[in-house]
């Protein structure tokens, strides 16, 4: 029996105060049976921060050499490449020569700090690259499969509501 994704469709109303952004959007997200909650959320989260009219959902069924997220430029070039997790080196390297800026949101606080320690010193010769760790252990209250929720960003702190809960998410910047 084959297992089907977990469609979730999200509603953000996003006040962005750092960058003067102030948009709705509305996008799906499916969560593939191998995929944890929290790399769903933090996949939302990493939108958030990054949000835009150009900004992408990449495509997981066709290929593992495109981003999570991405935003292309009126020529097409990769202008911004987004991962999650914590990618090999080599995925790294192929994402900082392909695209202008490359961020990765690591989630998973358990693995990030060893992960970074054997790859920051790999990392550090790439000046498109920023890193960051985000704690995605709150967001699993948010977690349904039709979100709307209310987004404030305000010195890098993400304030989300979604009517009955609040949570606070703080980037923690690596590099």
């Amino acid at each position: 029996m084959e297992s089907v994704a977990t469609v979730c469709k999200a509603r953000l109303s996003i006040a962005d105060i750092d960058r003067n952004y102030y948009q709705s959007h509305q996008i799906t997200l499916a969560q593939q049976p191998f995929e944890t909650v929290h790399r769903t959320m933090a996949l939302l989260v990493a939108y958030i921060y990054n949000a835009n009219d150009r900004l992408t959902l990449g495509q997981k069924q066709s290929s593992n050499k495109q981003p999570e997220l991405w935003e292309s430029s009126p020529q097409n070039e990769i202008k911004l490449w987004i991962d999650l997790g914590q990618p090999d080196p080599k995925r790294i390297k192929r994402a900082c020569n392909r695209a202008k800026n490359v961020i990765i949101y690591s989630y998973n606080e358990s693995h990030t700090d060893s992960w970074w320690h054997k790859n920051k010193d790999k990392f550090c010769r790439y000046q498109n690259l920023e890193v960051f760790s985000i704690d995605a252990d709150e967001l699993e209250k948010l977690n349904n499969r039709r979100m709307k929720l209310n987004c404030t960003l305000h010195d890098g702190e993400l304030l989300i509501n979604d009517g009955e809960n609040n949570v606070v998410i703080e980037r923690r910047q690596l590099m």
